[in-house]
């Protein structure tokens, strides 16, 4: 593991050595992904214009921010401004230099990254639900315009996922791997909340079951 501490803080020294002056738009992008805009924002939102993409969307949500403390339970994974105050592998004192953002004084386990974790979730919901909608008012002239729309919002997607990513290991909040966990986990969650190919998702009661038995075997 510290072979992939110390990779990552040079990874985050290269970010904000070489990338400060974005340092606003990464700021938005972290906002982005934060879960909280997902319940204030997103849901809000998609609940009034499809309820049904609305009740999936907070479903996924919240099982994935439930499982991301499970994971970070877990794992317990290092944050790598508080990691390097405190490592040893330094000699001589000679700990790299990170510098501290107003969101950096985050604590706790950091593996894996909520942010990422949920913003692959949420957004991988909105994109399969704009698709279906205008696959399914689709007629044969529209197929070339279906495409683009297909690589518009897939490019949108992918794009914000690596610009959350990114932001979060610019603000040295996270070390890579850890968002690259979250967003493999994210999609983890998405296929036991919403299995089949369409995304249609378990009936509530299957997961109030599922979350029963977990706390009953407590």
């Amino acid at each position: 593991m510290d072979f992939l501490h110390r990779g990552g803080v040079l990874i985050t020294q290269h970010l904000e050595r070489d990338y400060r002056a974005y340092y606003d738009f990464l700021h938005f992008m972290s906002n982005v992904g934060d879960p909280w805009n997902t319940f204030s924002v997103y849901f809000l939102h998609w609940f009034q214009l499809n309820q049904a993409v609305g009740t999936k969307m907070i479903w996924v949500a919240v099982t994935g921010d439930w499982f991301n403390l499970i994971f970070k339970w877990i794992l317990f994974g290092h944050r790598p401004y508080w990691w390097i105050q405190e490592s040893q592998i330094y000699p001589n004192h000679s700990s790299p230099r990170l510098d501290q953002f107003p969101t950096t004084r985050e604590t706790g386990p950091g593996s894996p990254s909520g942010h990422a974790m949920g913003s692959s979730c949420v957004w991988y919901i909105m994109v399969t639900a704009v698709l279906s909608n205008t696959a399914s008012q689709m007629d044969k002239s529209s197929v070339t315009l279906h495409r683009l729309t297909w690589s518009f919002l897939w490019s949108s997607f992918w794009l914000t996922q690596v610009g959350v990513c990114v932001s979060r290991v610019f603000i040295a909040i996270h070390f890579p791997h850890q968002v690259i966990l979250a967003v493999l986990g994210g999609y983890s969650t998405l296929r036991f909340v919403c299995p089949a190919s369409t995304c249609r998702c378990k009936r509530p009661t299957s997961l109030r079951a599922f979350f029963g038995s977990f706390l009953l075997s407590q």
